[in-house]
C-alpha cells in the first residue's frame, strides 16, 4: 500500500470548515454557544467522540488556537483538505480514487490525525445541538 505523501500548499484557500480534535472539540463547543442564533444557523457539523468538524461561511467560522482549518481543493469540489497543505498527487486524482471506495459526496482527507471523514451527513447547528455535543463530550 502506498503512503499519501503531504506538501505544503503555497496559496492557502479560504476557510470553509475547522477541525477540532480532544480537548479543543470543548472549547469550540463553548466558543460556538457565543454565536447569535443567525450566524449558528449557517454553520454544519459533523461530529465523533474526539473530532468535530465545523462548515460554514469565514466570516462566520470562529477563529480558535488548536483547530484546522479546511476547504473545498479548487480543481476537485468534493475533496476537502487542510488549508496550509495537501497530498503531493494531482486533487482530481486523489478525488476520483476516494469517490470510487467511498461514494460521490465531499470528503474531508486529513494528514494530521489521518482521517478519511465523509461531510454529506454535516448537520446545521443549533443551541439545542451544541448542548448535546458538550454532553456527549464529557
Amino acid at each position: 500500500m502506498a503512503v499519501l505523501e503531504w506538501v505544503a500548499n503555497e496559496q492557502a484557500p479560504a476557510p470553509a470548515g475547522l477541525i477540532a480534535v480532544a480537548g479543543v472539540a470543548r472549547q469550540l463547543l463553548h466558543k460556538l454557544q457565543t454565536l447569535p442564533a443567525n450566524e449558528l444557523s449557517h454553520l454544519s457539523v459533523v461530529a465523533s467522540r474526539d473530532m468535530l468538524v465545523v462548515l460554514g461561511p469565514p466570516d462566520i467560522l470562529p477563529w480558535l488556537d488548536g483547530v484546522q482549518y479546511c476547504a473545498p481543493h479548487p480543481q476537485a469540489r468534493d475533496l476537502w483538505l487542510p488549508t496550509h497543505t495537501g497530498p503531493s498527487l494531482s486533487a482530481d486524482l486523489v478525488q476520483a480514487a476516494l469517490a470510487r471506495r467511498l461514494g460521490a459526496h465531499p470528503i474531508l482527507l486529513l494528514n494530521q490525525p489521518e482521517q478519511i471523514i465523509p461531510l454529506a451527513d454535516a448537520v446545521y447547528l443549533s443551541a439545542d445541538l451544541l448542548l448535546w455535543l458538550l454532553q456527549e463530550l464529557e
